[in-house]
Order: structure tokens, then sequence, then C-alpha cells
């Protein structure tokens, strides 16, 4: 009772301290940088292009590398990362689902090595995207939805290759891997993003189709005007269009700085108060149940994130 009681005071202490920490951190106004602009008039998502980078027509051309996507990933090569966690992840999820169940199986299956060797690939090869993205966005202070998934799948990988190390130093009943959350949370990051991707070339197919139409049909009364004053109206359309581009990236990055400053305060004082009042096993359930908040807010960002930067 004294130590549980213990126990409680430390984790308020210690939320209450990270929550002054990430409040004073990230939503502060000072972490402000150069804003890429598209040629077509709209503006580039920082986190998703190199410092001082500019995006044109979907490349970032800054360091000379050219990407076709929204996330500087080949859609072949996102589906390629997406089959091998799905291959990994799978036979690893279903394990976990079967021990959890408490369903006799060799011992070997159940062994936590194995499930870090087929895992740790999922994590470091075709999560690597998300890491790219998420990790320098945090390092800027202005987290996006990658961070938060990053965050996420990194608490728990860390804390099942300590479980395959140094098990003893743990709680009896807190001494079961979870890397098969890892894949789960990676698997539904590449299959959103690859869908997105899919759904977005379709639209911007759409898009210019209708363009060119519309333009081959107006072409003679839009020559016509831009003969009589053509500089003017140019002029006072990219300056619309910049100053728009301009208000709507800032207004975005506002809010999706605040969001995830929130959620990161939510996901710790979740992990604060289970480990002060839950139920055991405290420390397995407060891991996983910070590391879901940080994971499932971060794959509802990373959706309103492509969907807003790339309209």
């Amino acid at each position: 009772m004294g130590f549980d009681l213990f126990l409680a005071a430390v984790s308020i202490v210690a939320a209450s301290i990270a929550t002054w920490a990430l409040l004073r951190l990230f939503p502060s106004s000072d972490a402000r940088q150069a804003i890429p602009l598209r040629t077509d008039g709209g503006f580039a998502d920082p986190s998703h292009t190199t410092d001082g980078g500019v995006t044109i027509d979907g490349k970032v051309t800054a360091d000379g590398e050219s990407t076709s996507d929204i996330d500087g990933q080949p859609t072949d090569h996102l589906g390629k990362r997406l089959v091998i966690a799905l291959i990994l992840t799978i036979p690893t999820f279903v394990i976990t689902l079967l021990a959890l169940a408490k369903i006799a199986m060799p011992g070997w299956l159940t062994n936590p090595w194995p499930h870090a060797i087929v895992i740790t690939p999922v994590m470091f090869y075709c999560a690597a995207p998300i890491h790219h993205r998420g990790l320098p966005a945090l390092q800027r202070r202005r987290p996006n939805g990658d961070s938060l998934v990053s965050l996420g799948m990194a608490i728990v990988y860390a804390y099942s290759l300590l479980l395959c190390v140094v098990s003893w130093i743990f709680p009896a009943g807190s001494r079961d891997p979870y890397f098969a959350f890892v894949g789960v949370v990676a698997t539904l990051s590449l299959a959103g993003t690859l869908v997105r991707q899919h759904a977005m070339t379709a639209q911007q197919t759409a898009e210019t189709e209708k363009a060119q139409s519309a333009q081959s049909t107006e072409s003679t009364e839009s020559a016509r005007s831009q003969a009589k004053s053509p500089e003017p109206t140019q002029e006072k359309s990219a300056e619309e269009l910049l100053f728009r581009a301009v208000v709507g990236h800032e207004i975005r990055a506002r809010v999706l700085q605040i969001t995830t400053s929130v959620t990161m305060v939510v996901a710790v004082w979740t992990c604060a108060l289970w480990l002060a009042f839950g139920m055991q096993p405290k420390l397995a359930i407060a891991i996983l149940l910070g590391s879901t908040v940080l994971s499932v807010a971060g794959l509802v960002l990373q959706a309103y994130d492509r969907q807003v930067t790339n309209r």
C-alpha cells in the first residue's frame, strides 16, 4: 500500500513536469521557418521537405532529389514497404493474440527474441518514411502526425526490446513484449498513405483534364482579356494566391502544432494516471495506453495533414 502511494505521487509529479515541458517547448510561436511554395500557388508542408527547400510540381528540388508523391516515396516503394510490413506483422500479431488468450504454444513461438528479429525491419525499414518526416519536425518544435506515430512506435519498441535484454528489472506481469503493436501501427500508417496517394492521383488527374477542357473552350476569350491588361491581372492573382498560401499555412501549422502538443500531454497523463490508480499489470498497460493515444491521434492527423497540404 505504501509503495502504491509512493508510485502514484511520483507518477503525478513526473506527469506535471512533463506537461510543463511540453507546453513550453512545442506550442512556442518562435518555432518559425520558411514556407516552401509550389508553382501552382499552393504551399508545401515543411515537414515533408528539406529546410529551405522549394517544392515544384510535387518535386523537392533543394537537394536535387526528385520525388513523385506527397511523401517523397514513389508509390511502388511504399507498396513494397507495406507488403513487407504485412508479411512480418501478421504472424507476430496472431501469436500475440493467442498468447493473450492463454492458448498453449511452443516455447520458441512465445520467446521475445524471434518477435524482435521479425519486427525490427518493420520499425527501421518499413516505417522509415514515417520517422524521416516525424522526427525532424519534432526537432524543429513543429510536430505533426508522423511525429506522434513515430513516438508511439518507438516507446513500445524500446520497452519490448528492454524486456528481451533485462526482463528481470520489470515487475511481474509486465514482462510480455508488444512488438506486434509496432507492426500494426506501421502497417496502418503505410496503408493509409498509399490509399490517400491513389485517391489524390485520381483527383489531380480529373482536375487536370477538367482544366484543360475549360481552357480549350475559353482560349479565345482568355487571350483577348490578357491582351488588354495582362500584367495587373497576373500580379493581383499571384499576390492573392501568395497571401492565401501564407495565411493558410500559418493557421494549419498552428492548429497542428497545438493539437499534437495536447495529444502528447494527454498521453503522458494517461500513462501516469494508470500507473497511479490502474489495475495490474500497471506498467505494461500504462505504456500501451500512452502509446495508443499517440499512435491513434497521429494516424488521424496524418490523414488531415496530407489532405490539407495537397489541396
